[in-house]
């Protein structure tokens, strides 16, 4: 299967991470994506209530973007976390709901 990001016109290589857990670069959709059973599962570094805003954040792991001033560059070019499925995240969003008056 092609990649899709050649696909689109970048660079072979250019979508590299640091996988923290490894030790090594390797392509962002390797060290961030996978599948069990056919059900996607993603690195998630951390899921955390922004206050005073009142909105859920979910910081996915291993960006393979150099944003001048990312405030979350330490989890976002590090591949590092836990791995959660479709229903893992809705699994946090409604314990979030139940805990927090929004």
């Amino acid at each position: 299967m092609e990649c899709e990001l050649i696909k689109q016109g970048f660079e072979q290589g250019c979508c590299h991470v640091f996988d923290a857990r490894e030790g090594q670069s390797r392509k962002a959709c390797e060290a961030t994506l996978n599948y069990k059973h056919g059900i996607p599962y993603r690195l998630i570094h951390a899921v955390l209530l922004s206050r005073p805003e009142h909105y859920l954040s979910i910081y996915q792991s291993g960006c393979n973007l150099s944003c001048k001033k990312c405030h979350s560059w330490q989890f976002t070019q590090n591949a590092v976390g836990e791995w959660m499925s479709p229903y893992d995240v809705a699994k946090e969003v409604e314990r979030y709901l139940s805990e927090y008056e929004f």
